[in-house]
């Protein structure tokens, strides 16, 4: 499953996530509409509101970019120490710090520019 994260602005998402939260950009770029990425095993997809899809889903697309979500996309990553104080470091907005969970992980959650949040996570032991 490769899930797709809508923002309102493309160049500052890929930006985002390449830069600050290190993933790699495999397809797309910073003016493209469509992007995907990877960090480690994780794939997502960047994407703007455009002409894609029907006329429907496009409008719907619309209407929900800049509407909260309770939900976080997982990604595990092996650096999460390294990687937690590049992101604090970054002026990333940091919705739950560093810890360790009682299920056996350790993990962070962090907001990106369009209110998406994204949970890094590590198995302790």
């Amino acid at each position: 499953m490769i899930p797709s994260i809508r923002v309102e602005d493309v160049s500052r998402a890929v930006q985002f996530y390449r830069d600050r939260l290190g993933f790699e950009l495999l397809r797309g770029g910073d003016v493209a509409e469509n992007n995907a990425l990877r960090r480690g095993d994780a794939q997502i997809m960047v994407e703007g509101a455009s002409a894609y899809y029907s006329a429907g889903y496009n409008e719907a697309i619309v209407r929900r970019l800049g509407s909260h979500s309770p939900t976080a996309l997982y990604v595990e990553a092996e650096d999460l120490t390294d990687l937690y104080a590049r992101v604090r470091a970054a002026g990333v907005s940091i919705v739950d710090p560093l810890a360790e969970r009682p299920w056996g992980q350790s993990e962070f959650t962090v907001e990106d520019p369009d209110g998406n949040w994204l949970t890094f996570w590590k198995a302790v032991g």
